[in-house]
C-alpha cells in the first residue's frame, strides 16, 4: 500500500523556492530552519563545531544545513550529505574552503562503509517518506558509522488519525509510536521538542504554564502560522512535527526508557496500512548487533 502519491519511497523535498512560491514562508519551512538553527546553536554553545564530523541522511537538494552551518562561520570538520534523489553539491561551495562531501542517487541502506566515523547525525523529514520496515532499516543501518558518543537528531511528524498524513509521506507515525520505536531501536532519547503546532491542540495548555498573557500579546502581532512554531517546543506530544536529540547506546534499561513499548501501545501506529510491521522493530533491535 502506497501513499496517495503512488509511491512507497517518496522522494518529494521542501524548498525555499516552493516557499516563496506561496508568498509567504509557511510553518512547515519556518520549522524546517528552526531544526537547522537548533543543531547550529548546539555545537556552537559546545564548542564543539571544529571537531564535528556531521553524516546528514537525506540532506536535501540544497544543502540547507551544510549552507547554514558555513554562512554561520559554524563550518564542521567533516559534513557528509546522503541523498536519495540525484544531485551534485550546490556551486555556493565551489570557492569556499568548507568543502561538504556528498553521496547522491543512493539509499542510505545500501551503503556497506564509509571512510570516516561520524560523531553527528542528522535525519530531518525522512522517515515518514519510506513504509515503516525501511524507517526501522534506516535506524538500524546508521549506527554502523557514528561513535560511541554520537548524538543524533531526527524529525518526523506525528500522525493523527483524525486530521489524517499529507499525501506526500508514505507512513507519518504516532508521536508515542515513534518515541517507542526509536528506544526499542536503542536511541536514547536525550530531549525532544514540537517544532509546529496547531493552536487548537495546545491552547488549552497554555493556562497550566500561565502563558495564555504572552500568547494573547503575541497574537496581536503574529499570524497562526508563526505562533504555530513559537509554542510547538513546550508541548512535543501535542505537536504536529517533533524533533528528537537521541544517543544510540544499543539497549535502554527499563529505567531510561520514556515510552512504553512498542507491542503496549494501543491503536493505530502509523498512516502507512503497514503500520503494524513497526512491531517488527522489537525483532530487529534484539537481533541487531553494532559492526
Amino acid at each position: 500500500m502506497a501513499n496517495a502519491r503512488g509511491k512507497e519511497i517518496d522522494n518529494t523535498h521542501l524548498s525555499i523556492d516552493q516557499a516563496e512560491e506561496r508568498g509567504f514562508i509557511h510553518r512547515d519551512y519556518i520549522a524546517h530552519c528552526l531544526r537547522w538553527t537548533h543543531v547550529s546553536k548546539y555545537l556552537h554553545i559546545q564548542s564543539r563545531y571544529k571537531t564535528a564530523k556531521i553524516i546528514d541522511v537525506g540532506c536535501g537538494k540544497d544543502m540547507p544545513l551544510a549552507r547554514m552551518l558555513m554562512t554561520s562561520r559554524l563550518a564542521p570538520e567533516k559534513y557528509l550529505g546522503i541523498e536519495y534523489n540525484k544531485m551534485s553539491v550546490p556551486s555556493m561551495f565551489d570557492n569556499t574552503k568548507f568543502k561538504p562531501d556528498l553521496i547522491s542517487d543512493t539509499e542510505f541502506t545500501s551503503i556497506k562503509s564509509l571512510d570516516d566515523v561520524y560523531n553527528y547525525s542528522v535525519c530531518f523529514e525522512v522517515l515518514e517518506h519510506v513504509e515503516p520496515i525501511t524507517a526501522i532499516a534506516i535506524l538500524q543501518h546508521l549506527p554502523k558509522f557514528l561513535s560511541n558518543d554520537a548524538i543524533s537528531w531526527f524529525s518526523t511528524p506525528a500522525f493523527d488519525e483524525k486530521v489524517g498524513a499529507a499525501n506526500n509521506h508514505v507512513n507519518e507515525m504516532t508521536y508515542e509510536a515513534f518515541g517507542s520505536l526509536l528506544e526499542e531501536m536503542g536511541y536514547k532519547i536525550l530531549n525532544h521538542w514540537g517544532t509546529f503546532a496547531s493552536i487548537k491542540d495546545y491552547k488549552d495548555s497554555l493556562q497550566s504554564l500561565s502563558l495564555n498573557g504572552v500568547f494573547d500579546k503575541l497574537r496581536e502581532y503574529y499570524d497562526s502560522n508563526y505562533l504555530a512554531t513559537i509554542f510547538a517546543p513546550l508541548f512535543p506530544h501535542q505537536a504536529r512535527n517533533v524533533l528528537w536529540e537521541t544517543q544510540y547506546v544499543g539497549k535502554l534499561t527499563n529505567d531510561e526508557r520514556l515510552f512504553k513499548k512498542i507491542d503496549k501501545i494501543d491503536g493505530r501506529l502509523g498512516s502507512s496500512e503497514k503500520w503494524r510491521d513497526l512491531a517488527k522493530c522489537i525483532e530487529c533491535a534484539q537481533n541487531y548487533v553494532k559492526t
